[in-house]
């Protein structure tokens, strides 16, 4: 017959064996740190000289691409970052200590790189910093940690197709103490993954890759590596298309009306006019998000500027026009009449002039616009 103490079910003694695994996996996790990562100088670097150099792999999550500014001539993106090393110094049996595998330490307790730095970085943060992090440590002596990363970088923007353009940006991981921290970059281990990202209203991400490249510093006269993220992005173009480049097709075009407006009808000026400065409102607006260069030339802004050279020379001869049909179409007139006698020569009008006009404004619309689309097709 089994006998049972009084007060004490099953429940109760399941709590109780739960709670000295506990105890006992405590323990083991205290005595681990006391013999492995209490005893670690946290200002020791595991590596000797560049012989035992600590290889450093860097995962690259890219999470969303938040503004390309073409006159800053940078890129604002965010990411997650997952940096790991090897300190050989911090490994253990699990078997030793109740099969524990992994800890996480405080990044202070352990030695930690501090001269990892993005070198295209423009922000304040151009440097990694684990100290306010927790570090993994797991029983093979891997120590990795996982932090997020808000980027502005700088990127060369070539907007000479404007907006069918796309842009190549990098963010360059290096160590800046290279003849002082032996640190390599694993390029084995390194990745960059996309498992977070967002798309972006305006540009589409094409491409991605990394690579580990050889660097020569001129600073401190020696060859270092680096590991270079590569984005390839290319715009949306549909809104701009019709927002900015159907407007301005369709001012060309009412450009070619203002010699169908009738003569004495007193609108071709004003008309013309109001086509002119329109053209110059959104060249102002154009020139406003691109870069102040000579060598980078929007072929959209060059295509816009001979609208407005185009709609200037429009007002010309619109002026022309009107002085041949009002002055000397009228003195012409006068004579004949004077003379009384039918004059059979050739007599240029108003009205002629406005059909020649016509078509040489449509040939310089019709060219400016082929050469903006050939120029960009290519």
């Amino acid at each position: 017959m089994k006998m049972k103490l009084p007060g004490m079910d099953t429940s109760f003694l399941l709590i109780l064996v739960i709670t000295n695994l506990d105890l006992m996996e405590a323990g083991n996790r205290t005595q681990l740190f006391k013999n492995i990562i209490n005893g670690m100088d946290p200002d020791i670097a595991p590596f000797e000289s560049a012989t035992t150099s600590t290889n450093l792999a860097i995962r690259l999550n890219i999470v969303s691409i938040s503004d390309v500014n073409e006159k800053q001539q940078t890129i604002s993106a965010s990411y997650w970052v997952m940096i790991g090393w090897v300190d050989l110094r911090m490994r253990w049996d699990p078997l030793m200590y109740g099969n524990i595998t992994s800890v996480q330490v405080k990044a202070d307790k352990i030695w930690t790189p501090t001269s990892i730095c993005i070198f295209n970085e423009i922000g304040n943060d151009k440097c990694i910093n684990a100290k306010s992090n927790q570090v993994t440590v797991n029983n093979v002596g891997y120590v990795f940690y996982l932090y997020s990363l808000d980027s502005v970088s700088q990127c060369r923007i070539e907007v000479s197709k404007y907006p069918y353009d796309y842009q190549l940006c990098s963010l360059v991981f290096g160590n800046v103490n290279a003849n002082v921290e032996y640190i390599t970059f694993d390029k084995y281990f390194s990745n960059f993954l996309l498992d977070y990202f967002r798309p972006n209203e305006v540009w589409d991400l094409k491409n991605h890759s990394f690579e580990v490249v050889d660097y020569y510093d001129p600073l401190i006269q020696t060859t270092q590596k680096q590991v270079h993220f590569h984005v390839r992005i290319e715009r949306k173009s549909f809104y701009v298309v019709i927002s900015m480049i159907l407007p301005v097709i369709i001012l060309s075009i009412l450009n070619l009306f203002c010699f169908v407006v009738p003569i004495d009808s007193g609108e071709k000026m004003g008309f013309a006019m109001a086509i002119f400065l329109t053209f110059a409102v959104f060249l102002t607006i154009i020139n406003d998000s691109m870069p102040k260069s000579s060598e980078i030339v929007p072929y959209f802004t060059i295509y816009l500027i001979s609208q407005v050279v185009i709609s200037g020379l429009v007002i010309v001869l619109e002026a022309f026009v009107l002085l041949i049909h009002f002055h000397f179409s009228t003195n012409t007139q006068e004579r004949d009449e004077d003379e009384k006698q039918p004059k059979k020569r050739f007599k240029i009008t108003g009205a002629l002039l406005d059909i020649v006009f016509f078509f040489l404004v449509l040939f310089g619309n019709v060219f400016s616009l082929l050469y903006y689309f050939l120029n960009v097709a290519n």
